[in-house]
């Protein structure tokens, strides 16, 4: 044979290899550190799991209580639209952000009547696929351009069944879907956020024309979170939810393709997000759009799954702690400040002081007085469908696996990992505590490596292997791994140091953390149902009794200032068991003063006092912090008296 035949020869079987691997499917994505798929290996425990169901005996397992569209067959069947209200496609987008969160719940409490309802729908959804493979309504598909935004949402709920059954009717199904469409489809608006189940999907089916369709359609696209805004250096007047749901795809791009372009791209816009938006409790602000960082704005709740879901994208493929510290603040914090602790209201939008919550009391740019309350029924439906997300979407990420088959605990609180023949129990009351333990059984001795996550807040830690210290680097602020043989019994005790930090609110005042959980002064509440039927609901309401609507009220003072910044940590004597968003078991002391702060108008939170405001009282009181989770009505970000320098930590 001759050289040239040679040389062709080896050219021909180095491209027909290629395309053999590409063809293959793929378990990690190529460059990214780390991966989900252990759903069906977590069992939380806990406070954790008394988390999980109060969702299920509160707004999750009751979709009368939440009315319409949730109280419909959801992707199961056709949804009848409320009398031509909005657009076509919203009542399948709001069932979806349910039909994620219910699954995952269901799955992560091994509750199969929960899971049962999204499983049967996502079969309907795969049987009445139209010929070509397109899914979803005929609402959807007949909107302009074959809007995709709705699919986006409810294939994550079909992603997590295939994480749970291996049914290979789901990759298969969405591949046929995702190749009817072309690029320029692909990228149009929000469209593009379906480059996340592209790659999940190519992922699964290693069909090359997927990886070509995701990156062609970003490069092509027109869409909100463009490259083209880099240009601009200014804070961004994005929709909040758009935003936090683009900014994944050039992150989910470079861990497919190790393109640094996409890296770049995804890592100027998250610090852009942080550095002009980011609100104390953990989310940006959005009203609906982004607003800054100016504590007089609130969040909307979609934000809290939505930022967290994408952040989770950002660890596993960084694998920073950076990313796993923003899921637990925003869970720990904002998540749980929407809520009432029996999951029976919600609030669509939520403000990190919040002094009054009535049907007259929202003081955002945006929406109706109703809005920032908290009740089970809400104008517009999808903060009422993604709450049920951001929890259960937690449980299934707190395991990751590494390159190395290996485990990694990437977000903390109790939990139990049963992996092949190994089984992890995390005990631990984290956030709430500093201390958190590994034990591990197994009926053989096993070699797989196990890490766990140094929190950036965490200056010092100690680590204990069966009782033993065992020397860390204090410098490395990533992950302590162990290599070795896991055996029946072993366990890793680990202590964070956990200090109250002083964090300073973007220079409008002080607020202050321990660990990831911020603190607020919780400000003594009065309850009154709220039975105004407000026209915009368009006649919706609980049909639950046991799901009302509230006025809540202070019934104490709120118009405190610093005194002084001394704090004091209190350990609680709570029952053993007992909730810890109910009972925290530690709590923080300050002196503070009261001042010249009133209700604005009467009835909305006002915001901070400018400098020189009145002090009511020569003395100063000594008060609790609690979890800002634990609250409804608080004070978290606090104005000093009188103004003063003093060194804080920006957050």
């Amino acid at each position: 044979m001759k050289r040239t035949q040679i040389i062709l020869f080896i050219l021909i079987c180095g491209v027909l290899a290629s395309c053999s691997r590409d063809s293959q499917p793929h378990t990690l994505a190529p460059f990214a550190l780390y991966e989900e798929g252990l759903l069906d290996e977590i069992q939380p425990e806990g406070w954790l799991k008394e988390a999980l169901q109060r969702q299920v005996s509160g707004l999750s397992g009751h979709p009368e209580a939440l009315s319409y569209p949730f109280n419909t067959c959801l992707w199961n069947g056709e949804i009848e639209r409320l009398e031509n209200y909005g657009r076509g496609w919203w009542r399948y987008e709001q069932t979806a952000y349910y039909s994620d969160g219910l699954i995952r719940l269901g799955y992560a409490l091994k509750d199969s009547l929960l899971s049962a309802k999204v499983e049967d729908g996502v079969r309907y959804t795969i049987a009445h696929a139209t010929p070509e493979g397109l899914l979803g309504s005929p609402d959807i598909l007949d909107e302009p351009s074959r809007y995709m935004w709705p699919q986006a949402v409810y294939f994550r709920a079909m992603q997590a069944m295939y994480e749970k059954t291996k049914d290979a009717s789901i990759p298969e199904a969405l591949r046929k879907y995702y190749l009817n469409y072309t690029p320029e489809q692909v990228g149009d608006g929000r469209n593009i956020v379906n480059i996340e189940g592209i790659l999940w999907t190519y992922g699964k089916t290693g069909d090359p024309a997927l990886l070509s369709l995701a990156r062609d359609a970003y490069d092509c696209g027109q869409f909100e979170l463009s490259p083209s805004l880099l240009a601009y250096d200014g804070c961004a007047h994005l929709h909040g939810v758009t935003y936090c749901e683009q900014l994944k795809i050039p992150e989910l791009l470079y861990a497919w393709t190790g393109d640094d372009k996409y890296r770049t791209i995804a890592a100027d816009f998250q610090n852009r997000l942080v550095r002009d938006n980011m609100l104390p409790d953990g989310v940006p602000s959005s009203a609906e759009h982004l607003m800054g960082n100016s504590i007089n704005n609130a969040h909307e709740t979609c934000d809290i799954s939505d930022f967290t879901w994408t952040e989770g994208y950002f660890l596993m493929t960084e694998g920073e702690p950076e990313y796993a510290d923003r899921i637990e603040k925003a869970v720990f914090n904002a998540g749980f400040g929407v809520i009432t602790k029996d999951f029976k209201c919600l609030q669509y939008f939520s403000n990190v002081n919040q002094f009054i919550c009535t049907g007259e009391s929202n003081p955002n740019v945006y929406g109706r007085g109703h809005w920032g309350q908290y009740r089970p029924v809400h104008q517009v439906e999808c903060c009422a469908g993604n709450v049920h997300r951001f929890l259960p979407n937690f449980v299934a990420r707190m395991w990751l696996k590494d390159r190395d088959g290996g485990l990694v605990a990437a977000l903390y609180g109790p939990s139990t990992l049963v992996h092949g023949g190994l089984t992890v129990e995390e005990r631990t009351q984290y956030p709430f505590d500093n201390q958190v333990s590994f034990v591990f059984k197994t009926d053989n001795p096993v070699k797989i490596p196990f890490s766990f996550r140094k929190p950036l807040w965490c200056k010092a830690w100690t680590v204990q292997v069966n009782g033993k210290p065992v020397k860390t680097d204090e410098d490395a602020h990533r992950y302590f791994r162990l290599d070795r043989t896991i055996k029946d019994g072993d366990r890793i005790d680990v202590v964070f140091e956990m200090p109250v930090i002083t964090v300073g609110a973007a220079g409008q005042g002080i607020c202050f953390q321990r660990g990831p959980l911020l603190y607020a002064l919780p400000i003594a509440e009065k309850w009154e149902e709220d039975k105004t039927v407000y026209p915009e609901l368009r006649g919706k309401h609980s049909e639950n009794p046991d799901f009302k609507a509230w006025n809540i009220t202070p019934a104490g003072p709120f118009n405190y200032a610093l005194d002084q910044i001394v704090t004091k940590v209190v350990k609680k004597d709570v029952p053993e068991g007992s909730y810890p968003y109910d009972c925290p078991p530690y709590t923080i002391k300050l002196p503070l003063r009261r001042i010249t702060w009133e209700l604005t108008n009467g009835k909305c939170t006002p915001p901070l006092p400018r400098y020189g405001a009145k002090a009511q009282s020569e003395v100063s009181e000594i008060l609790e912090l609690v979890p800002y989770g634990c609250t409804q009505l608080r004070l978290t970000v606090f104005p000093q008296f009188p103004p003063r320098s003093v060194p804080i930590q920006d957050f």
